[in-house]
């Protein structure tokens, strides 16, 4: 289970350099997010993000308490918390990461503004 979980947080981890082709590859077709904003999101509101805007590539993310819950063989649940150096804000994120073909994604996706 602790190799499952190293796993999934180095794929946090990819999503948090905020590369297009990451979310291609990682974000399932069903995916879905409430944002910290409050808006709700799809895989294809991600990736339309991406043209025209320059995302903040230099912005340095901290994740801690990291903890992962594995609701069946091939679906799991991890909660963490992200410092955003540019920002100084905190956020807690809570994502499900479901495997489908050998492969993990994320499934869903919230998060929340936070001290």
């Amino acid at each position: 289970m602790e190799k499952l979980e190293n796993h999934l947080k180095g794929l946090e981890e990819q999503l948090l350099l905020k590369r297009k082709e990451d979310f291609e590859d990682l974000l399932a077709d069903d995916f879905f997010e409430y944002g910290s904003s409050g808006n709700t999101y799809n895989k294809e509101d991600q990736l339309a993000a991406f043209k025209g805007e320059s995302h903040e590539r230099n912005v340095v993310y901290q994740l801690s308490n990291f903890d992962m819950t594995q609701l069946a063989d091939d679906v799991a649940h991890v909660t963490y918390k992200v410092f955003n150096e540019q920002t100084e804000q905190y956020s807690l994120r809570s994502s499900i990461w479901r495997q489908c073909n050998g492969k993990w994604q994320m499934f869903f996706h919230q998060g929340t503004m936070t001290n």
